[in-house]
């Protein structure tokens, strides 16, 4: 049997442990057989095209072309060396590995998709009511290839116009330009601000008028609106406060015998009869009492006045008030027609004033201001 002189060095590529008898290093495929020397200093195996050894850094002669003693193993050694055992377990290993890396790319990628298609679908959702075409601008940039894109698109260009018309309406609030946008817009987001903008007209209009059929007709055109609660404690002091056809009639004759019997007559007992003890105000006298009141009628008789006849007004308005001393009574205003008799018919006979009345519960005259 022929021994074969076989030892175990250092790769000089890879630095792993190989045998001299080997063809090729297991570990980095690097050709072994015949093509090593060994340098003079320290011993180590260099490559014949190496110029310094990598292990001492020793200078190496020119290689000859003759490789260091290293016998040359027989081809049938080399064919039963497990060398190719262990490079077909490193292929095998490096498939599987190249496999499984692909499938967690593929799944990395699919797990990427769901999620951009969750997202989509959340942010999709969260457009609807949102009247900034920004948002929309932004969904279309996010998701070009989106199925809703043309959707979207469409919805935006719509809001574009919209948000202008809205603009021009803000500067000019009234209930034309509301309804002309809402009929331009039928299917707005902002009709609710459109209707909230008519409810609150619509109240003060009411207010303005401040009548019972006012405050009834808003409650017809807005039953669930801002100021329903407002709008039914106004209408229950309206009818609180309103007065009644007989209280007109008490009014009307009050004031209608005290100018037709304390002024034209200047009857102090009727002019008493028609005040508390004193008016707080009487033509601009505070205080007045019944001598004031005839004082003032007297003033009327002069010259040629034969007589004084009054007529008070058809349309008179009435509504009960709080007087000075807390209790309520009656602000009255109406015209008064004065006809003055003369022996020179020459003269005016015939003037026009309007009475400003408080008249309390008693049928007295607590006020009254003729203009």
């Amino acid at each position: 049997m022929c021994l074969i002189n076989m030892s175990i060095i250092k790769c000089p590529e890879c630095r792993g442990q190989v045998s001299t008898m080997a063809g090729t290093c297991p570990h980095c495929g690097t050709n072994i057989a015949g093509n090593l020397r060994q340098c003079p200093k320290c011993g180590n195996y260099c490559f014949l095209t190496q110029e310094k050894c990598p292990e001492c850094g020793s200078e190496l002669e020119a290689a000859t072309g003759n490789p260091a003693p290293s016998p040359e193993p027989p081809k049938e050694e080399i064919k039963k060396a497990p060398v190719r055992k262990k490079s077909k377990r490193k292929h095998g290993r490096l498939i599987a590995f190249v496999i499984l890396f692909a499938l967690a790319c593929a799944g990395l990628y699919f797990y990427n998709m769901y999620r951009m298609e969750q997202k989509e679908k959340v942010d999709y959702a969260r457009l609807d009511g949102v009247t900034n075409p920004e948002f929309y601008q932004q969904f279309l940039i996010d998701y070009p290839k989106s199925k809703h894109y043309d959707e979207i698109n469409e919805r935006m260009q719509v809001l574009l116009v919209e948000v202008e018309d809205w603009k021009k309406l803000l500067t000019n609030i009234n209930r034309t330009n509301i309804s002309s946008f809402l009929q331009k817009h039928p299917n707005s987001r902002r009709q609710r601000a459109c209707e909230d903008m008519l409810d609150s007209i619509d109240w003060q209009d009411a207010l303005a008028i401040g009548n019972e059929e006012a405050i009834t007709n808003y409650l017809h055109l807005h039953p669930s609106g801002r100021f329903v609660d407002d709008a039914a404690e106004k209408k229950n002091t309206l009818l609180l406060t309103k007065v009644t056809p007989e209280e007109k009639a008490m009014i009307r004759g009050t004031l209608e015998s005290f100018f037709s019997k304390a002024i034209a007559n200047q009857d102090i007992e009727a002019a008493k009869a028609a005040i508390p003890d004193t008016m707080i105000n009487f033509c601009g006298k505070q205080n007045a009492d019944a001598e004031a009141i005839i004082e003032y009628a007297k003033e009327k008789i002069a010259n040629d006045v034969i007589g004084l006849h009054y007529a008070i007004g058809q349309k008179m308005d009435v509504r009960k008030e709080t007087l000075p001393d807390s209790n309520t009574g009656f602000a009255v205003e109406v015209s008064l027609q004065e006809i003055i008799s003369r022996s020179n018919t020459d003269l005016p006979s015939e003037n026009h004033y309007r009475v400003n009345a408080l008249i309390n519960q008693e049928q007295k005259i607590v006020k009254l201001i003729i203009f």
